[in-house]
């Protein structure tokens, strides 16, 4: 069984605390990302996704401006070891209902790994 590390995307495009959801959103559209990690240093504090600001800033009607990813993001964070297996990258996804899952070495942000991720390596579907 491959390991996270082999799998996983090591550059992972972050935002800080106090980024405004405008700023988000286009960084968003600019990286192709949908989710973000927010990063305290190189710790990963939260994360926020495209789906946060459409639900908790468009729908609740906030100012895109003035709002801030620290308003809508989520802190508690999956995350799993670069050395361990893929299949417990898996797991943990479908226990919480994730399409993906941060990489952590300690405290330290080093990837993130997809769903995507682990389906591309099985090759196409028979």
């Amino acid at each position: 069984m491959p390991q996270v590390r082999e799998m996983m995307t090591p550059d992972v495009v972050t935002i800080q605390p106090g980024t405004s959801v405008r700023d988000a959103a286009k960084t968003m559209i600019q990286e192709k990302k949908g989710p973000l990690p927010i990063v305290d240093g190189d710790r990963a504090v939260a994360i926020v996704t495209d789906r946060d600001l459409v639900a908790h800033v468009l729908a609740e009607g906030r100012d895109p401006a003035s709002t801030t990813v620290d308003d809508v993001s989520s802190r508690d964070l999956v995350t799993i070891g670069p050395d361990q297996d893929v299949d417990e990258a898996r797991q943990l996804m479908a226990q919480n209902e994730l399409d993906r899952v941060l990489v952590v070495e300690g405290e330290r942000l080093v990837g993130i790994i997809s769903e995507a991720d682990i389906r591309a390596d099985e090759g196409p579907l028979a």
